[in-house]
């Protein structure tokens, strides 16, 4: 059942066990942390918190040592973040146009030899950098405009299966959107992260540029032999090379210079078959000599190969067993079929004794084969004759040249390359999500603070409004949601009776046991302090509710209105491309196969 393999799947996979790992982790930290109760927040399974202020001063003091630079710096950033975020919006419909026009059938998915599909070794430390010099860059900015940095910490977020993790910084929501500061600074702060992200990509993207530069020193490129074709799957070569050997120069047979592979300059084994090499002319039937070094016994040698016809026979086929293959797509008029052939030229299909339709097309000078289904229907093939095929595969790989390149090993400049396309690819697609205007983003701030600047503020209305807290000693004071409070009607303290259930008591404060405050310095009334004895009754946890007066802002309705559009509309277009990719390359792209 799929349902079963895609558990087991699930099971099997990187992100399971780092999964696994990081929730024992948390338990043990949960544990530690058992009489310390602010210093973590856990709601299994899908999110774990930790906060520390040990790293508060670092942050401030980074922050503050520069101010005036600093300020300029991200204030560059709001201009880039909101340049990225248009690009974002035009990336995804691209890739809604680009699908629509070229679309493909579903895969079932599933292979983890995708391009697409992440490799955990190698997007693990991309993914803790980015979130981390993304969080960090969020307490700088607040710093360097005197917003105090509350707490910072790790968090985690998934269910079960974790989805996200990385360090945080958290400011005093309150203050930063109070009139206290200005859209500017709230600005700066929410652009922060993405920015430093953008330079992250930039510099990821120079390194794999100058990469070349870096590894030529000490390595060759090659063609690692990864694959030997036999004769019967259509084969030149079997005998001549082996598997792991790594091809560094190709010339032919009586010519005396070599030519070196080497991608970045165009010059590969296919670029060299397909006559799109300076120096080099293949035809069917040359031999070439190759040099050759071995990766397993770390030896070099010279080797010859021959040249075979590659055909173009305009059918597309599989095996059904020994005696028979399958056609399923005819190229040339581009349909699909379903017809099965058992004969190739009157000679019945048997690839236990080497007869294969591949076999047959390693003779040269071949024009017509005839094709006999299992009901007896003749078919003709017309082959075309394309180019040559040296019947083997190759993947690009590296040979050290020195002892540098000897001590890295030869696997160095693979791991690199592969490590740095992954952290750019890791590093873009956040910069993408994370401008969107999503509800969660730093773009949805961004936007939020657009939308409000465009509308501005109004306040005219008076409004009444109820809000609840649950009653903590150690915090005497309580940040109200709305800012501009005109009065307060009444504060309620709301208990259960244990001796009769469901059975609930008020007790209303009187004026002496409360206070609006100015908490945050802007000018406005927003914090309720209570005046409570140490030795009060009122125990931990319980209910209060506080009703007051406040100015209502006009205005808030239509900026909730047209905030929430832009929302649902970059919402549906995220969706969208997700279900693209998700039909194309299914559970692989969680690095899942089934």
């Amino acid at each position: 059942m799929i349902s079963l393999e895609i558990l087991k799947a699930f099971i099997l996979s990187p992100w399971f066990f780092a999964s696994l790992f990081f929730w024992i982790f948390v338990c043990v930290l949960v544990i530690i942390l058992r009489n310390r109760k602010k210093s973590y927040y856990l709601f299994f399974p899908l999110i774990a918190l930790f906060r520390t202020k040990r790293l508060n001063k670092y942050i401030q003091k980074l922050g503050r040592k520069a101010p005036r630079f600093w300020r300029i710096f991200w204030t560059i950033g709001i201009f880039l973040s909101f340049a990225f975020m248009i690009f974002s919006f035009w990336i995804l419909f691209s890739n809604i146009f680009t699908y629509i026009i070229n679309f493909t059938e579903p895969s079932t998915g599933g292979d983890l030899s995708s391009g697409l599909n992440m490799e955990f070794a190698y997007w693990i430390l991309p993914l803790i950098f980015l979130y981390t010099t993304h969080e960090l860059s969020h307490g700088i900015a607040a710093s360097a405009d005197n917003v105090d940095v509350k707490s910072t910490g790790i968090i985690g977020l998934g269910f079960l299966f974790l989805i996200g993790f990385g360090a945080f910084v958290e400011v005093d929501e309150k203050d930063l959107y109070s009139s206290k500061y200005s859209k500017n600074t709230r600005l700066r702060i929410s652009a922060a992260g993405a920015h430093i992200n953008i330079i992250t990509v930039g510099m990821i993207f120079l390194f794999i540029t100058i990469s070349p530069l870096l590894i030529s020193p000490s390595y060759a490129q090659t063609s690692r032999v990864t694959k030997v074709l036999t004769f019967e799957e259509g084969g030149f070569n079997y005998g001549n090379i082996t598997v792991n050997d790594n091809i560094y120069g190709i010339k032919k047979n009586g010519t005396s210079d070599y030519i070196n592979i080497d991608k970045y300059k165009g010059i590969t084994i296919n670029s060299i078959l397909s006559n799109k090499t300076t120096g080099i002319n293949c035809s069917v039937g040359d031999i070439l000599n190759i040099k050759v070094y071995n990766s397993k016994t770390h030896t070099h040698s010279e080797k010859n190969v021959t040249l075979g016809p590659r055909y173009n026979i305009g059918i597309e086929f599989n095996y059904v067993n020994d005696t028979a293959i399958k056609i399923f797509h005819n190229t040339t008029s581009n349909q699909y079929v379903d017809i099965t052939i058992t004969e190739i030229d009157g000679i019945n299909i048997n690839r236990s004794a080497g007869i294969t339709l591949e076999k047959r097309l390693t003779e040269i000078n071949l024009e017509t084969i005839n094709l006999t289904t299992n009901n007896g229907i003749n078919y003709s093939l017309n082959i075309k004759l394309e180019g040559v095929y040296i019947g083997f595969q190759s993947l690009g790989s590296y040979m050290y040249k020195n002892g540098i390149g000897k001590f890295l090993t030869n696997l160095f400049p693979e791991i690199i390359t592969k490590q740095l396309s992954w952290f750019f690819i890791l590093a873009f697609g956040l910069v993408i999500f994370n401008l969107l205007p999503l509800f969660i983003t730093d773009g949805d701030r961004m936007v939020k603070e657009l939308v409000s600047w465009r509308f501005g503020q109004d306040y005219k209305e008076k409004k009444d409004k109820k809000e609840r807290f649950y009653f903590k000693k150690e915090n005497k004071e309580i940040d109200l949601s709305e800012y501009r409070i005109e009065k307060l009607n009444s504060i309620k303290i709301i208990s259960e009776e244990k001796i009769i259930p469901n059975l609930k008591t008020e007790i209303i404060l009187g004026d002496t046991n409360y206070e609006l405050v100015d908490r945050i310095g802007d000018g406005f009334k927003s914090t309720v302090k209570l005046n409570i004895k140490e030795d009060s009754q009122l125990k931990e946890g319980a209910l209060i509710e506080i009703d007051y007066e406040y100015l209502y802002d006009i205005k808030k309705r239509k900026k909730s209105m047209v905030l929430n559009t832009i929302r649902i509309f970059a919402l549906f277009i995220f969706i969208i491309n997700f279900g693209f990719l998700f039909s194309q390359f299914g559970f692989s792209l969680f690095g899942i196969s089934i």
